[in-house]
């Protein structure tokens, strides 16, 4: 796996290997499809119509991945089937890193990669951009929050789920427990064949092709229930529950998971699920109009009228050939204007909506570290990628633990101008914040980004809260023949050593 390729998997829980398979080996499968008319247990098909998907199981550049992937080898866990072809409007996704699943997990730390469990999906047609079916949601085998119900049904996915665009011979892999599924097909299904993988190191799953077992001892049949679920005989999964009072104990309910926690969600805690998801999710945050008109035309006078006191930064691409450009210009000093050009910036400092979110994403205590406006007109180089978590570095730090998050830096940007689809500006790389992989130069330089970076749209008066030194961020070169304006704040916590001077 090439460092590109790693960095993608450990952020975004997924790869998309183009052009695997040749035009013949894909025709070969579609045939035997149309012959046999089934659509699951492909390598129980007599000969010659499983050997397509024989030499799919063993085509070199899959087993190669799997062989990086899967510690300690890999077994086939769940036999190749196409997906399926009609999805209800409200099939839930499936997946995610809430609540753990080890069984198929990731894990990646102190140089080594653990990945329990591989989703290979191959493309035997082309899936456009938005024609439905396979769908995911990136960065979610790291989440450390339950998903919520709307983004599982897609009632409101809150446009974190992803729908690949895939050519016929393309292979998607994904962490078996990366939350996707299927959505509705938008016209004629497409055919994509699906197969699981696990680490030998781990249980299989129901699917997973039977051993031959010699069955159990006989002593067995003279266990009680509670004791033969215990011994794993006829070890289904789910398997039948064994409750406890401390006095006895007995099997009841339906087969699934029972997991007791000290833990109770608080109705009184004033944090919005969805964006708590989302934060923890991706390591930013939008919040639409928290500016009024007469705020923020009050904020672009203030700039207008100081207009002397701006100056030209130095270069920010850090070198990036693709962010090349003018240099930025900024405003300084703006709690400092003269009356009543502060006005509007000072309103920022503690704003009720801002501070109910810096509560729960920080904790209380956090102070405001710099503020200043930016002023980029066309042409303005963009901001190299920068920031990440790096060890040892406390202002990088993000934690989830006990249902609080825990963010040392938090970048805050308010909007004073429309940021579109085409105009540049802030991106950040989603999920980044948890990554243990440097940033690797494909990356860096944008020659090879895969899709990783992006980029947000913003209207005058929203803000965008990011974490400023554990996300991994930048932006692009201003494109707009409208100057963009935001006024960037940068918050630390109150764990930090309070700055010496804030303006």
């Amino acid at each position: 796996m090439t460092p590109e390729d790693e960095f993608c998997l450990d952020v975004a829980g997924y790869l998309v290997v183009r052009g695997v398979l040749t035009g013949e080996e894909v025709a070969a499968c579609n045939e035997a499809i149309d012959r046999v008319s089934k659509r699951d247990r492909m390598l129980e098909w007599e000969s010659p119509w499983c050997d397509p998907f024989v030499r799919l199981n063993e085509h070199p550049i899959l087993t190669g991945y799997l062989d990086e992937l899967c510690y300690l080898g890999y077994q086939l866990d769940r036999p190749p089937r196409l997906l399926d072809e009609e999805v209800a409007p409200a099939e839930p996704l499936g997946g995610g890193g809430e609540p753990r699943n080890w069984s198929g997990a990731y894990y990646c730390g102190n140089d080594a990669r653990f990945t329990l469990g591989v989703r290979a999906i191959w493309a035997l047609e082309d899936v456009a951009e938005g024609d439905g079916g396979f769908s995911l949601v990136p960065c979610s085998h790291k989440s450390f929050v339950e998903t919520p119900s709307d983004v599982l049904d897609g009632r409101d996915d809150m446009g974190v789920t992803v729908q690949p665009a895939l050519e016929a011979g393309d292979l998607v892999l994904t962490v078996a427990t990366l939350l996707q599924g299927m959505r509705p097909w938008k016209g004629k299904a497409k055919r994509l064949l699906s197969t699981g993988y696990i680490s030998r190191l781990v249980r299989r799953s129901n699917e997973a092709p039977a051993d031959d077992p010699e069955g159990p001892p006989q002593w067995v049949d003279e266990m009680t229930p509670e004791q033969r679920v215990i011994l794993g005989v006829d070890r289904p999964n789910p398997a039948p529950i064994v409750y406890s009072d401390g006095k006895r104990t007995w099997v009841g309910g339906e087969p699934g998971t029972y997991h007791p926690t000290t833990m109770i969600r608080d109705p009184e805690c004033q944090i919005d699920e969805k964006e708590f998801y989302f934060w923890d999710l991706n390591g930013y945050l939008l919040v639409r109009n928290v500016m009024d008109e007469a705020w923020l035309a009050a904020a672009n006078e203030a700039i207008d009228a100081c207009a002397d006191l701006i100056v030209k930064g130095g270069d920010i691409s850090h070198g990036t050939k693709r962010l090349a450009g003018t240099a930025p210009s900024s405003l300084s000093g703006l709690f400092e204007l003269p009356s009543p050009h502060a006005e509007p910036f000072r309103r920022m400092i503690a704003n009720p909506a801002l501070v109910e979110r810096l509560n729960w994403m920080s904790g209380s205590g956090f102070v405001v570290d710099a503020a200043r406006a930016i002023i980029y007109e066309k042409g303005t180089a963009g901001h190299g990628v920068h920031s990440g978590p790096y060890p040892g570095s406390a202002r990088s730090i993000y934690a989830m633990q006990n249902g609080r998050t825990y963010c040392e830096t938090i970048n805050v940007a308010w909007q004073l101008r429309d940021v579109g689809a085409g105009d540049g500006g802030f991106f950040g790389i989603a999920g980044s914040h948890k990554t243990n992989h440097p940033v690797p130069e494909g990356v860096r330089s944008l020659e090879d980004e895969r899709g990783l970076l992006r980029h947000v749209e913003m209207k005058a008066g929203d803000l965008v809260i990011f974490m400023g030194s554990a996300q991994i961020h930048g932006a692009y070169p201003w494109q707009n023949e409208i100057p963009r304006r935001a006024v960037i704040f940068n918050y630390v916590s109150r764990n930090l050593e309070k700055p010496p001077k804030r303006s």
